[in-house]
């Protein structure tokens, strides 16, 4: 998969996350799985908090050759949301940008094919998550770590389709194990494709299908 191009301005950079070893690390488990998401044929992509846009926009590069699908990127941020439209432009690709908080107005059905989600996910203080300083909301996850993502996990199987795929960016501290045994009671089932270790932090990306969907 080719790499998008971001410009990110000094300005922006305070309130918007500059694409990292996570983001990159996520781009590289899509496109381990391109083979799989072709197989698929997804018509709607979707991702949660967008940032700067260059996970969604990796993904619409990769596919726009072999499958007419529709982009949709959501981040709370507006600074976000104008950096993920121009990431988008600036490489060639369109991806219709939300600004809302998380999955709070979406309410239709089973019906993203893929959804995108590198969650805010550092541990601190249950407090912090209350700032209402954008560049806070790109990374902190409370005290639990995983009280953010938390808030979106029983929406994931009512709006994925039956063929979709969740891939979710988490780290050791947030038990990937335990969100793994999550999904599971809710009918989803999950494995580890991807981690790296980098310094300071361990990453993993999971991918869930619902249990009745055949997977590779």
């Amino acid at each position: 998969m080719e790499t998008p191009i971001v410009n990110l301005s000094d300005e922006e950079l305070k309130t918007v996350y500059d694409p990292s070893e996570d983001s990159y690390l996520l781009i590289d488990a899509l496109e381990a799985d391109l083979e799989v998401l072709h197989t698929i044929k997804p018509v709607i992509c979707l991702e949660i908090g967008s940032g700067s846009g260059v996970v969604i926009t990796a993904l619409a590069m990769a596919l726009k050759k072999y499958h007419n699908a529709h982009f949709i990127a959501i981040d709370i941020n507006p600074d976000a949301c104008r950096a993920t439209k121009r990431t988008s432009l600036i490489n060639s690709v369109d991806v219709n940008v939300l600004h809302m908080n998380l999955l709070d107005c979406i309410q239709v059905r089973y019906t993203f094919d893929v959804i995108l989600f590198n969650p805010p996910y550092v541990v601190t203080e249950s407090e912090e998550v209350l700032d209402n300083r954008f560049i806070f909301k790109t990374w902190v996850g409370g005290k639990s770590d995983r009280q953010v993502m938390e808030q979106i996990f029983t929406m994931i199987p009512k709006i994925l389709s039956d063929a979709g795929l969740f891939y979710l960016v988490v780290i050791k501290e947030n038990d990937p194990e335990y969100i793994l045994s999550v999904f599971q009671k809710l009918g989803m089932s999950g494995k580890i494709i991807r981690e790296r270790k980098i310094r300071g932090e361990y990453l993993y990306i999971l991918r869930f299908c619902k249990v009745r969907s055949k997977m590779r």
